[in-house]
């Protein structure tokens, strides 16, 4: 007997905070009880709560790579998940591994992004892996449309014309944690090496971090993974930081607090879909007004801080206009 009833895979082969744009889509999905898994990374396979999605799969293969052994993961993994005659495979991501993946399982409709004439022979190469396109800019959208977004236009077959990404916090919130965390009154502050990575000083993330105790008691929180820049921020600062070694309690601790700092990272897309205001620092790249637009916040109240000339001076402002 043929499947008349939707059942979706969704691929997504990125980091913390975008796959955390997924949400108001697994939402809207799981509202209509669309079952939906994922293949996801290992780095954020425990992002969402079970609520999410009926089943979590970590890709067992490497991105950005065509050698053999690793094509021969990519078909392997097909086969393995071939058997959940899935209706609806979602291509959540622009590496080609993902790709290939949906086209090894066979499902009727594989849905994926193309770059049109961004790139005319990667969206060449794509339409021969899917039967449906989302067109996406090749880099930032003058359009400015935000990542969640970008991506609930993939479930539109499913979804109908006149669906809508919530920004409701209520909605979103489950799908993020497994229990409600019992509130504070603390500022939490992300201590990352992504500070370092977006080309921002110590010193400065330091003075930042000081900053926001004027507001009130501050939290900073770290992963465990990022112990050794944990431990240069607290020797700088004379302020501990509590560090987590998995995710939940880490983002328990960002879903109770008062209001985040953070940089554009992982923990912004948390506070993001949980609601807890949110002070986002950027980078001063000459596309900042395009790049917070795609990565601000989605459904929380935030106020976005570009990190040049002084910033540490406006989280107190910042934190002032959200509290």
């Amino acid at each position: 007997m043929p499947q008349t009833s939707p059942s979706v895979l969704v691929i997504r082969l990125d980091a913390i905070g975008d796959a955390l744009a997924l949400t108001p889509l697994l939402a809207a999905l799981r509202e209509r009880s669309i079952p939906v898994d994922l293949v996801l990374r290992g780095v954020n396979a425990h992002i969402f709560s079970s609520r999410a999605a009926r089943a979590v799969y970590i890709a067992p293969f490497a991105l950005r790579s065509s050698t053999r052994e690793n094509l021969r993961a990519i078909d392997e993994f097909a086969e393995h998940l071939r058997p959940n005659a899935y209706t609806n495979v979602l291509v959540a991501t622009e590496d080609p591994g993902g790709y290939r993946l949906a086209r090894g399982i066979g499902a009727p409709e594989r849905v994926g992004f193309i770059n049109g004439w961004g790139k005319p022979l990667k969206s060449l190469w794509a339409r021969t892996h899917v039967n449906r396109v989302v067109v996406r800019s090749a880099g930032l959208d003058p359009a400015a449309p935000h990542e969640c977004d970008v991506l609930f236009e993939l479930g539109r077959s499913l979804l109908g014309d006149h669906a809508t990404p919530t920004r409701d916090a209520a909605r979103l919130r489950p799908l993020i944690l497994e229990r409600e965390p019992s509130r504070s009154s603390r500022i939490a502050f992300q201590v990352s090496d992504k500070w370092q990575r977006l080309g921002i000083a110590l010193e400065d993330v330091v003075a930042a971090l000081r900053a926001a105790g004027n507001a009130g008691e501050v939290h900073p929180i770290a992963p465990e993974s990022e112990a050794a820049y944990a431990r240069r921020v607290a020797a700088a600062s004379g302020i501990a930081v509590d560090r987590y070694a998995t995710l939940e309690p880490w983002k328990e601790a960002i879903a109770g607090a008062r209001a985040l700092i953070a940089p554009d990272s992982g923990a912004v897309h948390v506070a993001g879909m949980v609601g807890t205001p949110t002070v986002a620092v950027f980078p001063p790249i000459a596309q900042y007004a395009l790049q917070t637009a795609r990565w601000a916040p989605w459904a929380a109240p935030y106020r976005a801080i570009r990190a040049e000339n002084g910033w540490p001076r406006e989280i107190s402002r910042a934190l002032g206009e959200l509290l």
